[in-house]
């Protein structure tokens, strides 16, 4: 489904990762932990080509892309791939959920707007927002900002889905609402690719099916969730689940 062979990526002479190789089967749902800062973000953008890798190649559901050179037309043809779900939602403010939602399927997928519109709604009732769609961002808390940026990755119909700290943003009691969510679509959707980025190690732990940890550019573990979290081979693993572990008693 995924496979990235010898992918570098830096800015400003600061090297993200080099020479990164990773295969992802199809419906395996990858927990990527570690510090931040550790160039989690950056891998997951370079998946859709938010972000251009400086060197290697990276396929998706049998499209390979060689970095850097990718013409305007190729880089929407590879981001078609996949969807992402942001840490600050990314919602047009001047749109309701609708329009937020449709939208996508009909600049980039080529809907017309009425069958854009009900693909829309069937996702905004699958994250459980259909009483609020026709309001606008402005008029949404965090948690349920969060719901229509999910309902607009899945109203895409690709077969990975990207999900960056979808929780980072949120004030902790709003937390929950967006992570039952999430288990929801992961539970149903047993076919899709999930890669989700998050600091809630108890939430990872429990969907997951592969854990990744990252750091300074490398894949320092690689395995279960309990290979990962409670046998961890890596010290500097070990010492990351320990803070983090005292931080939560």
């Amino acid at each position: 489904m995924i496979e990235l062979k010898g992918l570098t990526k830096s800015f400003n002479r600061q090297l993200i990762f080099k020479d990164l190789n990773l295969r992802i089967e199809s419906g395996e749902v990858i927990g990527l932990i570690g510090p931040s800062g550790a160039g989690k973000s950056t891998l997951l953008r370079c998946l859709n080509l938010l972000e251009t890798p400086d060197s290697g190649s990276l396929t998706i559901d049998g499209l390979t892309y060689h970095a850097p050179k990718i013409s305007n037309r190729q880089k929407i043809q590879f981001r078609r791939q996949s969807s992402m779900v942001f840490q600050q939602f990314n919602l047009f403010r001047q749109k309701n959920i609708l329009g937020n939602v449709s939208e996508g399927l009909v600049t980039v997928k080529g809907l017309s707007r009425s069958e854009a519109q009900k693909v829309a709604v069937e996702q905004i009732q699958r994250v459980r927002l259909a009483d609020h769609i026709n309001k606008y961002p402005g008029q949404l808390s965090g948690g349920q900002k969060q719901r229509v940026g999910i309902a607009r990755a899945l109203s895409m119909g690709t077969n990975v889905l990207l999900l960056d700290e979808p929780t980072s943003a949120l004030d902790t009691e709003l937390v929950g609402d967006v992570l039952d969510t999430i288990k929801d679509v992961i539970r149903q959707d047993t076919n899709q690719t999930v890669i989700i980025i998050s600091h809630e190690l108890s939430f990872i732990k429990e969907v997951a099916s592969r854990v990744l940890f990252f750091d300074q550019g490398q894949i320092l573990e690689d395995g279960s969730p309990s290979d990962v979290f409670d046998h961890p081979q890596n010290d500097r693993v070990k010492q990351f689940l320990q803070r983090y572990q005292a931080r939560a008693i």
